[in-house]
């Protein structure tokens, strides 16, 4: 027997029968979330819900007056005609009609734009729009092939990035993308491919520093310098790509070791020096280098230019060529002879650093050796750099916008060695950043524009009119400010100062409390010396220097004298010892380096250095000159001497140092002078 389809009726009536079935191909009982995108009967997807919703708003629509008729006979006798396929309203079919009903039949015009509206906003349709407006904006937005421009860089890749020496240090590969040079790469959609990229493109750089894991994979660089930067003042000097390499075993110098002494590898492509097989050898340290073009006797040995004194010159024609040459034996035996062993050995990494930078090198174990080889040179530069920041408002004034300090790691970020405070609280390279650094004997640091300051330079203050009392007053008022020191500089300052609170005692008067608050002060501004004996050390030590002392204050003489002594100045911190000194009328004490606190005393101090032997930076006639200050040296008492002479007994303990005594006439000899000199 041939089964009607199954149809639906078509009827004038915007109202579909809700109790009509609509077959789903793979509808499960019980649920109604087909996973299918369409029926097999045709209707669309979101006819079940137009029709549930027209269902519930049946009572709200009218029926238009030609329809009426339509449903003059019995509903149940109408649906069951329906059903089996006869026709009401005029629109019996004899033969099989369609299943699929037309749209203007699911959503007749009788009720205008309303019902179509309606459609649109179901939970489905919203739906189906808002993808397909995604999709058709992905299609037309996305590139379906593109070319990554020669010299690309900006990107950086994550994954080659890593942390060298506490500071960033990115293998950039520039995500694949070739230097300038190079040739395209085409992305397209499935894959990207580069074709041809040159030895360059393996080259990560970073912050404008190029790494190089293997010296065949740099491009040959030849140097250039020295040129002077300030032709009238001289010391400070600029090089061109050039390599910096350390003198380890000025590390191991018996007694002073040294932290100031550095290699220069200068590249050259002259054939004669490619020839000299002790091209990469440099000169000894015994002698003073004070020009790079300085004859002396190593010269003809090793058949180049020494260099300058702290910064030994040796020559290549790559990075290679000079790692190669130093590893030949007789090179090796002759460095080590010299005391000029240098790091690194075996280099298989370079730092290539593309900005200005500036080479700090200074004796870390020797704060008078850093105050006049380093500083001395340089501060009539940094009075000029800073100039010209004030005038630029920024950094503009320095020429370099990095340091490197081999002498001592992090010494302007986070080191509180003495000197390194001294460069920070004077502001000396502006905002220029530290270079953070490995140490080891693989890594090479190289440099497309390095500034040396000449160690040495002004170690004696020859140079006059560079450093003057004008510059060297700037720099210590920086000073006394930055550490918040109690005592006025100079003599005039603390006079004003002393009127002003003689000024303000005699508004005070009648008070008692403030009367023996004056006393107190005059007790306080009573001739203070500080004395020190150096006993931490081992080399030069005052013994019995706190018998004499004691002995001393008994002396009626000496009743408005305060002798102050001081155990130990390592136990200081640098702003504490800058205030001892700034306190001090007199300094007596062991020689040593802590004598470099005279920077910090005020004009008119008078300085006491005792010793066996004393060979002193601050007993520079030019630079008391520059302090107003007096200088004294006492040493060992000669053979057959005036036994009222001011001088020291030695008693030599080889490693263990030098001690000395002092007798007590002497001492208080000593104490007269000092008085005297003060009183001048």
């Amino acid at each position: 027997m041939h089964k009607q389809p199954i149809l639906l009726r078509r009827t004038g009536s915007s109202l579909p029968d809700t109790n009509a079935a609509i077959p789903i191909a793979d509808e499960t009982p019980g649920r109604r979330d087909s996973s299918h995108k369409r029926k097999l009967s045709g209707i669309p997807l979101d006819a079940e819900a137009i029709i549930q919703r027209a269902s519930v708003q049946t009572s709200l629509e009218q029926i238009a007056d030609e329809e009426e008729g339509s449903f003059c006979g019995d509903p149940d006798s109408l649906r069951t005609e329906q059903l089996v396929g006869g026709g009401g309203g005029g629109n019996n079919n004899n033969g099989p009609s369609s299943s699929m009903p037309e749209f203007s039949e699911l959503f007749p015009d009788n009720q205008g734009g309303w019902s179509s509206l309606k459609s649109l906003l179901t939970s489905r349709a919203v739906t189906g729009t808002t993808l397909f407006v995604m999709a058709v904006t992905f299609v037309l937005l996305r590139p379906h092939s593109s070319t990554i421009e020669e010299g690309s860089g900006s990107n950086l890749n994550p994954a080659a990035t890593g942390v060298i020496g506490g500071a960033l240090n990115s293998n950039n590969n520039h995500n694949n993308n070739p230097q300038v040079g190079s040739k395209e790469i085409t992305i397209g959609e499935e894959h990207q491919e580069t074709v041809g990229a040159p030895m360059e493109h393996h080259v990560h750089e970073y912050n404008k520093i190029q790494f190089f894991d293997s010296p065949d994979k740099m491009k040959p660089i030849y140097s250039k310098g020295p040129i002077l930067w300030d032709e009238e003042m001289g010391g400070l000097h600029m090089f061109e790509n050039v390599c910096l390499t350390n003198n380890v075993d000025a590390l191991r110098y018996r007694p002073d070791p040294d932290t100031g002494l550095r290699g220069l590898i200068y590249f050259t492509p002259d054939e004669s020096i490619a020839k000299n097989s002790k091209r990469c050898v440099p000169c000894s340290n015994k002698q003073s280098m004070e020009n790079w073009e300085d004859a002396n006797k190593d010269r003809k040995v090793v058949g180049h230019k020494c260099g300058m004194t702290g910064l030994h010159a040796m020559f290549a024609s790559s990075v290679g060529d000079w790692s190669d040459c130093i590893m030949e034996e007789d090179n090796t035996k002759l460095m080590e002879e010299w005391g000029q062993t240098q790091s690194p050995v075996n280099v298989s990494t370079i730092h290539f650093f593309q900005e200005p930078a500036f080479a700090l090198q200074f004796d870390a174990y020797d704060n008078q050796k850093s105050l006049f080889d380093m500083l001395m040179t340089y501060l009539p530069h940094w009075d000029k750099f800073l100039g010209g920041s004030r005038g630029d408002g920024d950094n503009g004034g320095f020429p370099f916008s990095s340091v490197i300090s081999h002498s001592l790691q992090g010494c302007l970020s986070h080191s509180h060695d003495w000197f390194c405070e001294i460069l920070h609280q004077m502001y000396a390279f502006g905002e220029a950043k530290e270079i953070p650094w490995e140490d080891n004997e693989n890594t090479l640091y190289c440099y497309r524009e390095l500034y040396y300051n000449q160690v040495g330079y002004q170690r004696n203050l020859d140079h006059e009119g560079l450093v003057t009392r004008e510059v060297f007053g700037e720099f210590r008022e920086m000073l006394f400010r930055k550490f918040g020191l109690p005592r006025r500089r100079t003599v005039e300052d603390r006079l004003e100062e002393l009127e002003y609170e003689k000024a303000q005692g005699k508004k005070n008067e009648g008070d008692e409390n403030n009367a023996d608050d004056a006393d107190g002060e005059d007790d306080d501004n009573g001739t203070k010396i500080i004395f020190y004996d150096n006993k931490m050390s081992e080399q030069t030590v005052w013994n019995q220097m706190e018998s004499l002392i004691s002995k001393a204050r008994g002396l009626e003489k000496y009743q408005n004298i305060k002798f102050v002594t001081q155990k130990d100045f390592n136990r200081l911190s640098v702003a504490q010892q800058a205030r001892k000194f700034n306190e001090a009328d007199a300094v007596i004490m062991a020689h040593g380096q802590h004598m470099a606190n005279a920077i910090f005393a005020v004009d008119g101090t008078s300085f006491v250095e005792v010793g066996c032997k004393v060979e002193s930076l601050i007993g520079n006639p030019r630079f008391m000159k520059l302090m107003d200050g007096k200088y004294k040296a006492v040493e060992k008492c000669t053979e057959g001497g005036d036994d009222g002479s001011v001088c020291v007994a030695c008693n030599d303990d080889g490693d263990d140092g030098v001690k000395f005594t002092m007798t007590p006439g002497a001492f208080e000899k000593l104490i007269d002078d000092v008085v005297a000199s003060l009183q001048q």
